[in-house]
């Protein structure tokens, strides 16, 4: 396959891939760009002290950057939203595109701090 064949049909594929994050509706006989977002919800913080007393001699406590209930919008994985822990949405953002495509339901995922980790549920929300 020539590059410029191949790069025309790359972009055609990622065009079709991202139309599909805009869902269209009929308003009084006119289509209507429905824009969609995710919602980040906090749902649980914890803090496992066995792990913290074996390994960091009881040293730490439960995450500081968030709080039960928080509640965050994103239509990008690539941009955390803000105040958003870099290090949770480093772990989490991978669930983004596919929720954001409607593909994913919503899910319940949580950062890979084993010492005190953060469960958060990530739902397809219409703004």
């Amino acid at each position: 396959m020539e590059r410029r064949t191949f790069i025309h049909s790359a972009v055609a594929a990622s065009a079709c891939a991202l139309s599909g994050l805009a869902a269209a509706t009929e308003t009084d006989g006119q289509e209507k760009a429905k824009k969609v977002s995710c919602k980040l919800t906090v749902l649980k913080k914890e803090f496992r002290k066995e792990y913290a007393d074996r390994f960091r001699k009881g040293q730490g406590a439960v995450c500081n950057k968030f709080e039960e209930g928080q509640a965050f919008l994103t239509t990008s994985p690539w941009e955390p939203p803000v105040g958003f822990c870099a290090w949770a949405w480093a772990d989490i953002r991978t669930y983004i595109p596919m929720v954001l495509s409607g593909e994913g339901g919503p899910t319940v995922v949580c950062c890979t701090d084993g010492f005190r980790p953060v469960f958060f549920s990530i739902e397809r929300v219409e703004v």
